[in-house]
C-alpha cells in the first residue's frame, strides 16, 4: 500500500514538473501566403515579425499537444532558411523535402499539396503542356528555394532555359508583368501562392499558362537542437492531432488540400 501511494506521488509530481521544464522551441518561416504570412507587420530584413496562416496554427496546436512553449518568427527566406540550417532556431516551414535538407532537418510528414504552374504576361497566347514548351525561354522562380530546386530537377534534360532567381514571389509576378523577362518570360510559382498574390497586388497582366505537377509541404527540426526522440514525440503529436481533426479543420478553413 505505501508502495502504491509513493508511486502515485511520484507521478503527481512528474507531471507537475512538467510545464516547468517545458522544451522552448523557435521557428521561423517566410511571406509564403496562403500558408504563411506577416500577422501585423511588413517582412523587415532586419527582424523577425509575428507570423499568421495555416501552418502556423498547426505548429501552435502540436507545441500545445507537447507543451512546449514555441515561437513563430517570420523572415525573408533565405534568412529563416540560414537560421535553422544553423540551428539558431528549432525548426522552419514551409519545406518540401531534398537529400540537402534531409541530412539538415528532422522533417514531417507532408501536410498540404499544391501545385507548380508556369505563368505568362496576359498578352501572351503561351500554353504550357510539357517541359519541352520552355526550350529558349527565361524563367523567372523564386529562389534559391525549394521551389527553384524542384524546378531544376524537373527541366534538367531541357536543353536552352535560363533561370533567373528573385527572392520574393510578389516581386517575381511584378517584374513578370512589366516584361522583365521579355516577351516570351515565364515564372513558375506554387499555384496558391500565384492566384493569392495575383489578386491582393491586383495583377491584371499576368495569367497562369498551365500546371506543371504537385507538390507538398511540411515542417522541417533542426537536427542541431532537436533529438530523433523530440522528432518522434512531434510527429506523434502531429499524427493525434491529424486523427482528431485539429489539421484537417484548420486546412479546411483556409481551403487547402491536405497531404494525408
Amino acid at each position: 500500500m505505501v508502495h502504491r501511494i509513493l508511486l502515485i506521488l511520484l507521478i503527481w509530481l512528474l507531471s507537475s514538473a512538467a510545464p516547468a521544464s517545458a522544451a522552448q522551441w523557435r521557428f521561423v518561416t517566410e511571406d509564403f501566403p496562403p500558408f504563411t504570412y506577416p500577422a501585423d507587420a511588413p517582412v523587415s530584413e532586419t527582424k523577425g515579425v509575428a507570423a499568421a496562416g495555416p501552418f502556423v496554427e498547426v505548429v501552435h496546436a502540436i507545441c500545445a499537444r507537447l507543451q512546449h512553449q514555441c515561437t513563430i518568427e517570420l523572415y525573408p527566406w533565405q534568412r529563416a532558411f540560414r537560421l535553422a540550417e544553423q540551428g539558431l532556431a528549432d525548426g522552419i516551414f514551409t519545406l518540401t523535402p531534398s537529400p540537402q535538407r534531409e541530412q539538415m532537418f528532422h522533417i514531417s510528414r507532408m501536410l498540404v499539396t499544391s501545385r507548380y504552374s508556369v505563368f505568362a504576361q496576359a498578352k501572351s497566347s503561351f500554353v504550357f503542356n510539357q517541359p519541352t514548351d520552355v526550350v529558349g525561354r527565361l524563367i523567372g522562380v523564386y529562389g534559391p528555394s525549394g521551389t527553384s530546386y524542384v524546378l531544376s530537377e524537373r527541366l534538367k534534360s531541357v536543353p536552352d532555359i535560363r533561370l533567373h532567381l528573385t527572392t520574393n514571389n510578389r516581386r517575381l509576378l511584378r517584374m513578370l508583368q512589366s516584361g522583365r523577362f521579355g516577351v516570351d518570360g515565364l515564372a513558375v510559382l506554387n499555384q496558391d501562392v500565384a492566384w493569392h498574390l495575383i489578386e491582393e497586388e491586383r495583377l491584371a497582366g499576368v495569367r497562369e499558362a498551365g500546371e506543371m505537377g504537385p507538390i507538398s509541404y511540411g515542417i522541417g527540426l533542426s537536427r542541431k537542437t532537436v533529438s530523433a526522440a523530440q522528432f518522434e514525440a512531434f510527429e506523434q503529436a502531429l499524427d493525434a492531432a491529424i486523427a482528431d481533426g485539429t489539421v484537417p479543420k484548420i486546412l479546411r478553413r483556409y481551403q487547402l488540400e491536405a497531404a494525408f
